[in-house]
């Protein structure tokens, strides 16, 4: 059953690839000369499969007590692992170890160290679907009725906090928790900042809040209160956060985790995992107390023919002090996750044990930025040359994998990541110069529904590596930013740095649910760091009362001597490009278009050259082309075209197109913007159905525009 839905996924996948293909590329194919689609190669197109002198066969129904060949297959990934290892010293060359189609249940991670075996290859047998997966099976339905709802329930014992899942699965689909409201979210009535674990005065963003109340009639008497989850959305950061307690009558909700950021009046929140929610196809609830596993069931479910997976593993491998491991064509699938953060605190900050609900507190606070401490479900330290070819990751509840400290010369290559909980990729290292983490290259990927979990989470986060490549890569549906690089705020020395963030393909990124994002985001000095060939659309912050940020290229705090150029960012919601405050970057050669806040902005003033602005097409529709707020900012621009398509070349800038605050091309120019610049229509072949195709006679060639080939993303690669 399990081999069935993971091919019924990956033919729906197909169909969804070509359908991207067939429809998708008209809005971007035309601005450039698109390459001939080329074919993949796959390791499984080399022939017939051919059993190496030292190769071992792996096969669910063998045994590892068996030698490992085709007639007598070991039946595990932990016994193939020893087995090789035993070879050590012995073996010159490549060792593959064969897995025979099937799913293999990893109850907890395989270990890989220094002792292990060095040049092996775990890769699935040609034309064979093999998975590698964190969860058991859950049967044994019969049906009863709650919340006035027929459903289906059978006993999980639960004898330890080991026993507690929190993720359950049908096939290839994440089964969802209820929520309340059902739909919609609340909104904060009172954050009660005074009863904060550290006083407003003293952390301002980071009061770390353990009490709030709601409106009136939000909060319910919820059953198994301490089993209900609170996230509250604000800023750059989604709180999830345990219940302690709740008042009904007032409104008061207590929680056992203090929250990373200031709570505020009408931030937005949601309960999750509430029993008394429990009423749409597709969900379930895990009760405690009862030690029984609700589900409400789907068309088509019975009690005989309902086999779900609960997860029962965070983590799947975890490689350190070793070299020269590889996996190909293998599923990473269903794992299982738990609130992280479970002592310390963010920022360094030390709970005072006299506050009076110090006593309720069960977890610290997290890093409120990019599902920064959340675990991975693949940890590779202090590790080079692991690799990863034609793998898919899939449901996997925490990130999916991270290079930790020191991980250096290792690639991601033709990978899919899909319904990732955290971030799909992590490469991270310690705060040294030069970097100890190295030459990580993610490229050729499609990484889509990330942040499933942990909302503000990144598809492709870096911090403290350098020499990378992130290329060609397709990156979409994620609740947070695209891909950031960087990790070190203001001008100080950073160990992160030429990294290649070329050729991705980037879209339905933010959705309107956080603030303070990018589709490609960066921190810190980063001399050699190129952003270039991306195509990026549809970009969107929170619109709500504090909403803020959705910006297509977002170099945030000290970003400098980087290099932007030959990209097209189109349809963000704030401006298609940001630049919080930096020293001497280059932006060249780009289309910036149809922002909802504008095309370009500045926020900090600065006493030296922020940017230079050169060649590049920045068109709007009815918005303004620089939203400055001071007399004269500190960047050049020269040579660049700008049209807005409801009022022509008499373009405005300034932070609003109201009449008092918009500046006009005269003031503009009087303050020594639009240098050399050109005021017309670019002559794109179809600006309203976003096709940017340049016409040979179009103005922006005069004005020094120079047209480059698309090469973003993988949509004609992926089948």
């Amino acid at each position: 059953m399990e081999v069935f839905f993971t091919r019924l996924t990956a033919f729906f996948m197909s169909l969804v690839t070509w359908f991207n293909v067939l429809f998708l590329p008209q809005e971007i194919e035309g601005i450039f000369s698109k390459p001939e689609e080329e074919t993949v190669q796959t390791e499984f197109d080399e022939g017939e499969f051919v059993m190496g002198e030292f190769d071992i066969i792996v096969a669910p129904n063998g045994d590892d007590a068996n030698p490992g060949t085709a007639e007598q297959p070991l039946k595990t990934p932990e016994g193939a692992k020893e087995k090789a290892k035993n070879l050590k010293g012995t073996v010159d060359g490549t060792v593959t170890v064969w897995f025979r189609e099937g799913t293999y249940t990893l109850t907890k991670p395989l270990e890989f160290t220094a002792d292990d075996l060095e040049n092996v290859i775990y890769r699935s047998y040609p034309d064979e679907d093999v998975s590698f997966m964190g969860a058991k099976e859950i049967s044994g339905w019969s049906e009863t009725v709650i919340n006035g709802v027929k459903t289906f329930v059978t006993d999980v014992p639960i004898e330890s906090e080991d026993d507690y899942f929190h993720s359950l699965f049908k096939g290839s689909k994440r089964l969802s928790r209820p929520n309340y409201p059902k739909e919609g979210l609340f909104q904060v009535a009172d954050p009660k900042t005074d009863e904060a674990m550290v006083p407003e005065n003293e952390a301002q963003f980071f009061t770390k809040s353990v009490v709030f109340y709601g409106n009136s009639g939000d909060v319910l008497n919820f059953a198994n209160v301490k089993d209900v989850t609170v996230r509250i959305m604000h800023f750059w950061c989604d709180e999830l956060l345990p219940l302690n307690s709740v008042n009904a009558e007032t409104g008061r909700v207590e929680t056992r985790k203090p929250s990373a950021m200031t709570v505020r009046v009408e931030d937005n929140y949601v309960f999750e995992n509430v029993k008394e929610a429990l009423l749409h196809p597709g969900e379930w609830y895990l009760d405690r107390a009862e030690e029984k596993l609700y589900y409400i069931p789907e068309d088509g479910d019975t009690v005989e023919n309902t086999v779900l997976y609960a997860g029962i593993s965070e983590k799947l491998i975890n490689i350190s002090n070793a070299k020269n491991i590889s996996f190909r064509g293998i599923n990473f699938e269903k794992t299982d996750w738990d609130y992280v953060g479970k002592d310390g605190s963010f920022s360094g900050k030390v709970f005072d044990e006299s506050h009076p609900l110090y006593k309720n507190i069960e977890y610290g606070a997290t890093h409120p930025q990019a599902a920064f401490e959340t675990p991975a479900a693949i940890n590779i330290t202090a590790s080079s040359e692991i690799n990863f070819t034609d793998c898919r990751f899939e449901n996997i509840s925490n990130t999916a994998i991270k290079f930790d400290k020191a991980a250096a010369d290792c690639k991601i290559a033709s990978c899919m990541f899909n319904e990732i909980g955290a971030n799909a990729v992590f490469i991270h290292g310690d705060f040294v110069v030069p970097a100890t983490t190295r030459n990580i290259d993610v490229t050729d990927c499609h990484i889509s529904s990330y942040g499933r979990i942990f909302n503000n989470a990144i598809g492709i986060l870096l911090t403290h590596a350098i020499d990378c490549d992130l290329t060609n890569n397709e990156i979409h549906d994620g609740w947070y930013t695209g891909i950031s690089v960087g990790w070190n705020w203001g001008y100080s020395p950073n160990s992160t740095n030429n990294i290649k963030i070329c050729d991705n393909l980037i879209y339905d990124i933010g959705n309107g649910w956080l603030s303070d994002m990018g589709a490609i985001y960066t921190l810190g000095i980063q001399p050699d760091t190129v952003i270039s060939g991306n195509v990026i659309y549809n970009v969107g912050c929170d619109e709500g009362r504090y909403g803020y940020g959705g910006w297509g290229i977002y170099l945030d705090e000290g970003s400098s001597g980087m290099l932007v150029e030959n990209n097209l960012v189109y349809d963000c919601s704030s401006q298609t490009f940001h630049q919080h405050y930096g020293k001497d970057n280059i932006v060249r050669n780009n289309i910036f278009a149809f922002g909802g806040d504008g095309a370009f902005r500045i926020t900090r003033n600065e006493e030296h050259n922020s940017l230079t602005l050169s060649n590049n097409i920045l068109v709007t529709d009815n918005a303004t082309m620089y939203a400055l707020t001071t007399e004269r900012d500190w960047f050049v621009d020269d040579s660049n075209l700008y049209y807005d398509y409801k009022n022509g070349g008499n373009v405005y800038s300034g932070d609003s197109m109201s009449f008092f605050e918009r500046k006009s091309l005269v003031i503009m120019t009087a303050r020594g913007y639009y240098n050399n610049a050109a005021f017309a229509d670019p002559l794109f072949k179809d600006a309203q159905n976003r096709d940017f195709t340049i016409a040979d006679n179009s103005p922006a060639l005069e004005a020094g525009f120079n047209p480059f080939s698309y090469n973003a993303g993988t949509l004609t690669k992926f089948n």
